[in-house]
């Protein structure tokens, strides 16, 4: 019994056999699709609510344009290169990408291979609208295939953007390759010719990726139902009114007819508005069943209103930018602008980045660093309160230029603002002149580093 119980640990993978275990023929997890993800891609087609959330974030995604910078003198793989031009810290990584152009250590590249790749990766479809069906995989089903386009020197030229659906078998122990059935293609490709752009699944990180429209799949079957109703309700014309039913007790009496009969002596005598409210004589044996079906209280409209708020708000999208204004001023307005690419564009950006820096670059020019321009739009309150409130000698006149989104006047390089009334004994030019530091640079109305 004993040696039984071990022949079949064995034959399951959970003990060691002279061909080694089982479990790299028969994987554990599960390296298929998912169970959904072609419904939630057809979904986005059909469903015209899911279609206006996920491209306004989506757009938003595909439209900031790329940029790449390179050391000067070397690679980054020299003594002396900043590990922060490549930090996942936007704010800190930015700020060293200014620093390190302003002090000549690094240099925008106006044109590169990567940036040829992002803006032309194929040769019929546009670079922007390839961005943006990635975009759409990896929020509706949590991942995207790249499958690379390669040159003759065997670096990527471009790709061609797989549905998740049609990779059905995914790299696996012993297994290096993707299998692929796309259009009239049946192919096993290397892993090494396709990326793999993919939200991890916490249940499984090394399995299929998990995006946003899977969780909402109840919501979406829901409204499609509600719409699906309604639909029919329109079509058959509704639930009639009212019932009447004929009972002849004589015998020979053609029941159908006598139905057709008296609905044509009710209509003549009751069509048109003159004959509105008045008393019908009917035959005896004639019953009336009224039929009332109450919709408000059904309140279809208020579940399909908090079914579209869910999903509006999964993916970060605020009200005034799928055309709710109900609840809406120019403020508000100009706040969800801000609100979108804050929440929703700039993780994702950070996301691609991430994948891109550590997948593509290294495939094309490994010493490129590669970032974006900043989606985020400059709030008009923000730039109204910096161009009209009076700085202090705290800050540089250049520095408050650069946050209200200006460029840096080079006749202001250095100058400071005023000080604040009664500092340095006193408010008048004088005493601001006399305690002004010696180095202090000159602007062009002679006062020493101030306007």
């Amino acid at each position: 019994m004993a040696s039984l119980y071990r022949r079949a640990l064995k034959a399951l993978g959970f003990l060691p056999t002279r061909r080694g275990p089982l479990v790299h023929g028969l994987p554990i997890f599960s390296f298929s699709p998912r169970r959904g993800s072609r419904e939630v891609l057809a979904a986005y087609r059909e469903n015209g609510w899911l279609r206006v959330v996920v491209d306004t974030v989506a757009d938003a995604v595909a439209t900031p344009r790329w940029k790449v910078y390179k050391r000067v003198g070397g690679g980054l793989a020299k003594s002396g290169a900043d590990p922060r031009w490549r930090s996942s810290i936007t704010a800190e990584r930015r700020k060293a990408l200014t620093d390190g152009v302003h002090a000549g250590e690094l240099v925008e590249l106006p044109a590169h291979e990567l940036l040829n790749i992002l803006d032309a990766p194929h040769p019929q479809i546009p670079g922007r609208e390839l961005l943006k069906l990635m975009q759409l995989h990896l929020d509706l089903v949590g991942e995207t295939f790249l499958w690379l386009r390669l040159g003759v020197d065997g670096r990527p030229v471009g790709w061609e953007v797989v549905p998740p659906h049609c990779v059905y078998q995914t790299p696996q122990p012993g297994r290096p390759e993707f299998l692929l059935s796309y259009n009239q293609a049946h192919v096993s490709v290397p892993a090494a010719h396709v990326l793999w752009l993919k939200h991890l699944d916490p249940e499984n990180p090394h399995g299929r990726g998990a995006g946003r429209g899977l969780a909402v799949g109840d919501q979406l079957d829901t409204m499609e139902a509600i719409d699906r109703s309604a639909k029919s309700v329109f079509e058959r014309g509704g639930v009639p009114q009212a019932i009447v039913g004929m009972d002849s007790k004589k015998e020979g009496v053609d029941q159908e007819e006598a139905a057709e009969d008296l609905e044509k002596r009710f209509n003549e005598a009751n069509r048109g508005p003159d004959n509105a409210g008045k008393i019908w004589f009917a035959p005896a044996g004639v019953t009336l069943a009224q039929v009332n079906v109450n919709y408000r209280e059904l309140q279809a409209e208020e579940l399909a209103k908090g079914q579209r708020a869910y999903v509006r708000q999964t993916y970060n999208v605020p009200p005034e930018l799928v055309g709710d204004l109900s609840s809406s001023n120019r403020s508000t307005s100009e706040d969800a602008t801000y609100h979108l690419a804050e929440h929703a564009v700039v993780p994702r950006l950070e996301f691609l980045l991430a994948y891109f820096q550590l997948l593509l670059v290294p495939l094309v020019d490994r010493d490129a660093i590669l970032d974006y321009e900043d989606p985020r739009p400059q709030q008009w309150e923000r730039v109204f309160r910096l161009m009209t409130t009076p700085i202090t000698e705290g800050f540089f006149w250049n520095e408050v230029r650069v946050m209200a989104g200006f460029q840096p006047d080079p006749e202001l390089e250095g100058v400071r603002g005023a000080p604040l009334p009664g500092a340095g004994g006193g408010n008048n030019v004088a005493s601001a002149g006399a305690n002004a530091t010696p180095d202090a640079p000159r602007d062009r109305r002679g006062e020493e580093g101030r306007v």
